[in-house]
C-alpha cells in the first residue's frame, strides 16, 4: 500500500515541468540537511532552544517544496516565455543582478535571486510564475521581483 502510494507520487512528480521539479528537489534537499543538523545538534547540546531554528527551517522548506509540487500538479502557474535582451551585472562581483526579457511584445525586467550562470542576449528564457505574482511598472518596463523558477534554454 505504501509502496503504491510512493510510486503514484513519483509518477505525479514526473508530470510537472523540470524547472519546478528542480526547485522542489532543492528545497526538499535543504529540508533534509536541516533535519540532519537537528538530529546532530539535539543530542550534542541537549538544549531544544538551540535546535529550534533548524526545526523551523526544515518545516518551512518542506512545506515550500510541497507547495511547489502541488502548484505543478494543479497547473496553478503561468509560463512567460521570451528572449533575453540585456543583462545587468552587480558592480563588485559581476554577477547577474537582473535580466531584461522581451516577451509577448512586453519588456520585462526580472530581478535574479541567487547565482546564475553566464547568460547572453538572445537566449530563450521561460519564467514560471504564480497566477497572483505582483508585477510592477516603471518607465514602460514590467518589473518582476519574484518567480517560482527560471529556465534558461541555452544551458
Amino acid at each position: 500500500m505504501i509502496m503504491h502510494m510512493i510510486m503514484h507520487k513519483i509518477a505525479a512528480f514526473k508530470k510537472i515541468p523540470a524547472p519546478l521539479q528542480k526547485q522542489a528537489l532543492i528545497r526538499l534537499g535543504f529540508s533534509v540537511v536541516f533535519l540532519l543538523m537537528l538530529a546532530i545538534l539535539l543530542p550534542v547540546t541537549r538544549d531544544i532552544y538551540i535546535c529550534l531554528p533548524c526545526a523551523a527551517a526544515a518545516v518551512f522548506l518542506l512545506v515550500s517544496a510541497y507547495m511547489i509540487f502541488r502548484r505543478g500538479l494543479m497547473g496553478d502557474y503561468l509560463v512567460v516565455s521570451g528572449t533575453c535582451q540585456s543583462i545587468e551585472l552587480s558592480a563588485v562581483k559581476r554577477r547577474v543582478k537582473s535580466v531584461i526579457i522581451q516577451a509577448d511584445g512586453q519588456t520585462v525586467q526580472v530581478m535574479i535571486r541567487g547565482r546564475m550562470r553566464k547568460i547572453t542576449p538572445g537566449t530563450p528564457i521561460d519564467l514560471y510564475l504564480t497566477k497572483d505574482t505582483p508585477i510592477y511598472e516603471k518607465g514602460g518596463v514590467q518589473l518582476l521581483y519574484t518567480y517560482l523558477a527560471i529556465d534558461i534554454k541555452g544551458h
